[in-house]
């Protein structure tokens, strides 16, 4: 890399002044006029013109400034071959990625994580959500992709699959806007009184546990569990329906608005491997533990 110093007088006769140099470094006009004074002892030459308007380079600053140049060309260049051998040399995990289950949470994930990011890459393979199940996941999972990111609250999946958790997704209510309840911006279960809430099936223990809860608190709502999950085309089936949904599946339909309701129920949602994961997802998993500081 190219001394400090050096930097600061490229951007001095880059911008013709040593107050507008300043600004773009983020340090004091005196701080660029000291390193300049002290650049000039060093090579013993007078470098700029100095004028109540502002600084213009000598002839000696000019070739100064040409020499600069290519040696920062150089150097750019040869960083870039460095971070694109580096780039190679990563291993690449494959993440499966849909509408509804997008790779937000992992990407963001790697992006915060400087150890993920040094040793993986990532590389996002779009798939249909309404082929999406437990079989298709059993098949897909260390053939066509490492990982995905889901929700995965059904008790099957822990001895199917390698789940990590990343966190909860609060359950809201998807309103059709042609229901008046559209309007309100939270609900209560009071206001659904007399109504029926569609819900993916009770075999998931977080939407098990929400229907207890209404059929004990609130008899007067009517939980209907559909005969399988979600797919995109869930919405488009149920077009005047009201059914339990999640944030992250807001964007399915156009037709309905995604609502808070005055509960505390949620689901968890994390990234899910392979039981027997490839070499490169295990070494990724192993990482993996480190960042979420999950005991080996």
């Amino acid at each position: 890399m190219i001394a400090s110093i050096y930097m600061t007088f490229l951007a001095v006769a880059e911008t013709g002044s040593f107050s507008k140099a300043a600004g773009k470094l983020f340090v004091s006009p005196v701080a660029v006029m000291n390193q300049m004074n002290e650049l000039e002892g060093e090579v013993k030459a007078v470098l700029f013109v100095r004028t109540n308007r502002g600084v213009s380079l000598t002839r000696a600053g000019q070739m100064l400034q040409t020499k600069l140049l290519a040696i920062k060309k150089q150097t750019d260049q040869a960083m870039a071959e460095v971070r694109a051998i580096s780039a190679k040399d990563k291993v690449r995990i494959r993440v499966g990625a849909s509408m509804m289950r997008p790779a937000t949470l992992l990407t963001a994930l790697w992006q915060d994580s400087e150890l993920l990011q040094r040793n993986f890459s990532l590389q996002i393979i779009p798939f249909d959500d309404n082929q999406f199940n437990a079989k298709w996941l059993s098949s897909v999972l260390g053939t066509e992709f490492d990982c995905i990111t889901s929700p995965y609250d059904v008790k099957e999946w822990y001895k199917n699959f390698c789940v990590f958790k990343l966190g909860e997704e609060k359950f809201k209510l998807a309103v059709p806007f042609s229901h008046p309840l559209s309007q309100k911006e939270i609900l209560t279960l009071a206001d659904l009184s007399h109504l029926t809430i569609l819900t993916p099936p009770r075999e998931s223990p977080a939407v098990d546990k929400l229907c207890k809860f209404i059929e004990k608190t609130y008899p007067n709502i009517r939980t209907e569990p559909l005969a399988a999950f979600y797919t995109a085309n869930t919405f488009m089936e149920h077009p005047h329906d009201i059914l339990l949904t999640r944030e992250s599946f807001k964007i399915m339909s156009s037709a309905f608005r995604t609502i808070d309701v005055e509960w505390d129920f949620s689901s968890p949602t994390g990234i899910i491997f392979a039981l027997k994961p490839l070499t490169q997802a295990a070494g990724f998993i192993s990482i993996l533990k480190q960042v979420l500081k999950i005991s080996p």
